[in-house]
């Protein structure tokens, strides 16, 4: 199993059935993963990423459930953050999922500008209106990440959590646990 299909998995096995997103080439995989698992969680397609955010943030307030939302990097990640920091400042159950360029593409501490696509450096942006940003740096290390965000946008105030995912590392194979 790779990364975005072991992030479905645990989705699912976490009473997760219904996430929100807009489309975008660096989350495919994981959007391939859901469509795999169409049956047991549903795709609400919305028509930008501020919608997602704030549909995921929604959800959550009426449900009770962790709200989750997908967009693909750069300014599709930024076009979110008004429904996760809604989420910090309100305490609700939100995870962020963003897709990023392949990490030997991103451009670290380089000085530049960017160096893929479209990159954009979103834990950075969001570290002070989520109780966990982060970027996997390996599939080996994605399974506690997962475990990490969802423990804290869910226990004790609730709020916003994001996941920077790599194009690479949605598609990078691991065991599953």
């Amino acid at each position: 199993m790779n990364c975005a299909e072991y992030l479905v998995d645990y989705l699912i096995k976490n009473g997760v059935t219904d996430v929100f997103g807009y489309a975008g080439g660096y989350i495919v995989p994981f959007m391939d993963a859901l469509h795999a698992r169409q049956n047991e969680i549903k795709v609400h397609v919305c028509y930008n990423e501020q919608g997602c955010s704030f549909a995921a943030n929604g959800y959550a307030r009426t449900s009770g459930k962790l709200g989750v939302y997908f967009t693909t990097s750069g300014p599709g990640a930024v076009n979110a953050l008004g429904g996760l920091a809604d989420a910090w400042f309100d305490g609700v159950p939100v995870m962020g999922i963003c897709g990023n360029v392949p990490t030997n593409e991103m451009k670290g501490f380089s000085g530049v500008r960017q160096n893929g696509f479209q990159e954009m450096d979103i834990v950075s942006m969001t570290r002070h209106i989520t109780k966990f940003s982060v970027t996997p740096n390996s599939a080996e290390e994605f399974p506690e990440i997962v475990s990490r965000a969802y423990k804290l946008a869910t226990i004790g105030r609730k709020g916003g959590v994001l996941i920077d995912f790599p194009f690479n590392i949605q598609k990078a194979d691991i065991v599953s646990r």
